[in-house]
């Protein structure tokens, strides 16, 4: 059904054999009850996969039990049928020699869509060296004050009676590491499907991407030692189907929190070439010097534009206490909303002198912010009309990607100033501006190719992103897969790309409506333009685009800075 980002190294009995590590994953498996002659769906959560090295499935019956399923696994005790007592059903074990199993067997897509599902396990991470388990307690009873004990059909109480005390007697013997085996299809491997090398640093030979540090540093485009560092600092609780073909929506959920943020937060405004595609011209950001950012972004710089982004950035993290700013007149002039909001909160604030851009740290968080925006819009030739896209990818992935800055001490930015430790699921199978299959009749139909632009936060649930359509506009989908490198060496995907690629082009490219505005009466240091960089930020910026190692660079610039 699904991986986590998360593998076990299983043990052999003989401790000198070393251990063979197996991905921890959500399968299912499709079970014919003999009784009603209907098809359950078993989810076995939090399972270990060997895919074809076994012509079995293994289930945990203490996984089983702490999760709340009664199972019975004596074939000694008289007074129970072994087997699994799941609330519609009752799965009947068999033995085989030493061993317990039931005949089970892989579904189909039509039956994992319209048969019932019954969770045999937790979601909840099972970690057999620290897991509880409840005491066990033996009871013996005289079996003539045990109606079940000389009636046979009395074995067949109402559930409720069965659960008891008074009529249960426990003899059951738990030996360690015994398991139970489900018979299931297998799938053989075709090499056919092997994926392709690509020039990367680190090619994923799956479209499920599994969190090592180099697939982050791919992914986010970041060095391995921030990578690593962002590895200790995050969580991965989000699942995503990379088995099953693209035919259905993925589910998850999200929570947002609203706390009283501690630290002094600055904000400033930027400014870029051209209009989005969704007209924007630009962004009023919020930043913290652990290296943690907000952005907003604006189709017009005044008080209707600029005076919600408190609020907003209120409503996605929280109130700042205290809040620094420069003098311009759609933020501190009489009446504007943005003021307002200042002072409804009750934040704190201080107002920069003019032509002092060091009392403003929002100046030097945004110099930051545009290396690596344009790092990202010349490794993918990103159009410029999808500047905000970008810029929200940029803030981010920064938000949740560990850095050198001493504010952050060593925790991604996000955590310190939440105190949540942040989940990277949603941006470990894309990469920006990346060739995607997507649907969106409801996951039927063929696929379809788009670009990948990023997560949809206010769209859809968890796992929601924003796609180009080859009409040049951007929608939010949740049936979403990433292009292989194998299937982007076919004639098919090459010649749906090179379409795509000259339909899209027609409509950012295009030159029949005036897509630039007026800003020259912004100042150079405003603008997100890399031709108007000053020659000290051309040079590092060079430097970082041509770097081996580029966490050694960015770690003694920010020594610098």
């Amino acid at each position: 059904m699904s991986y986590t980002p998360r593998s076990a190294d299983v043990y052999a009995y003989d401790p000198a054999l070393p251990p063979t590590n197996v991905p921890i994953v959500s399968g299912a498996t499709a079970y014919d009850c003999p009784q009603s002659g209907n098809t359950f769906i078993l989810i076995v959560n939090e399972a270990l996969y060997y895919g074809n090295r076994l012509d079995h499935s293994l289930i945990n019956p203490n996984q089983v039990r702490k999760f709340g399923i009664p199972l019975w696994d004596n074939p000694f005790d008289e007074m129970r049928n072994i087997g699994i007592e799941t609330k519609p059903i009752f799965v009947a074990l068999k033995a085989k020699g030493t061993k317990l199993l039931f005949d089970s067997r892989a579904p189909t897509d039509q039956e994992l869509a319209n048969c019932p599902h019954i969770d045999m396990t937790s979601k909840v991470p099972w970690n057999p060296g620290t897991v509880q388990l409840g005491k066990v307690s033996i009871v013996h009873k005289d079996p003539i004050d045990d109606p079940r004990s000389n009636e046979a059909e009395l074995r067949q109480l109402d559930p409720i009676m069965q659960g008891m005390n008074e009529w249960r007697t426990v003899q059951q013997t738990i030996v360690d590491g015994e398991r139970f085996f489900q018979q299931v299809g297998r799938m053989d491997d075709d090499a056919r499907f092997a994926d392709v090398p690509v020039r990367p640093s680190f090619v994923s030979t799956e479209r499920h991407t599994k969190a090592t540090a180099e697939k982050v540093s791919e992914r986010l485009g970041i060095g391995l030692h921030r990578a690593r560092a962002t590895l200790r600092s995050t969580l991965q609780r989000g699942t995503r189907s990379a088995i099953l073909p693209l035919a259905r929506r993925y589910r998850a959920d999200r929570m947002f929190l609203r706390p009283r943020l501690k630290g002094k937060f600055s904000t400033d405004t930027a400014y870029f070439n051209h209009k989005s595609i969704r007209g924007n011209i630009a962004s009023q950001i919020y930043f913290h010097k652990s290296g943690f950012y907000s952005c907003h972004h604006l189709s017009k710089v005044d008080d209707k534009q600029v005076g919600p982004t408190p609020k907003k950035s209120i409503a996605d993290y929280g109130i700042s206490e205290h809040l620094t700013m420069d003098g311009a007149a759609v933020q501190v002039g009489r009446n504007t909303s943005f003021m307002e909001t200042i002072n409804r909160a009750a934040i704190n604030y201080h107002i920069s002198r003019p032509y002092r851009p060091e009392e403003n740290p929002a100046k030097g968080g945004v110099r930051e912010l545009k290396r690596r925006f344009y790092r990202l819009i010349v490794k993918h030739g990103i159009p410029e009309r999808l500047w905000d896209f970008v810029l929200d990818y940029v803030v981010d992935t920064m938000n949740i990607t560990a850095n050198y800055l001493r504010y952050s001490d060593g925790r991604v930015p996000l955590e310190v100033i939440t105190g949540i430790v942040p989940d990277i699921t949603e941006y470990m199978d894309f990469t920006i501006y990346g060739w995607v299959y997507y649907r969106t009749d409801g996951a039927l139909g063929t696929n379809k190719i788009g670009r990948w632009l990023g997560v949809s936060h206010r769209t859809g649930p968890m796992l929601t992103y924003w796609i180009l359509l080859k009409s040049g506009r951007p929608i939010s989908i949740d049936t979403v897969q990433d292009i292989t490198e194998t299937e982007k060496q076919t004639d098919l995907v090459k010649e749906q790309m090179a379409q795509w690629t000259t339909d899209v082009s027609k409509i950012l490219d295009a030159r029949t409506g005036d897509i630039s505005w007026g800003k020259d009466e912004i100042p150079p240091q405003l603008m997100f333009d890399l031709g108007l960089e000053d020659e000290e930020f051309k040079c590092n910026f060079n430097k970082l685009i041509k770097a081996e190692d580029v966490d050694e660079l960015l770690c003694n610039q920010s020594k610098q800075s």
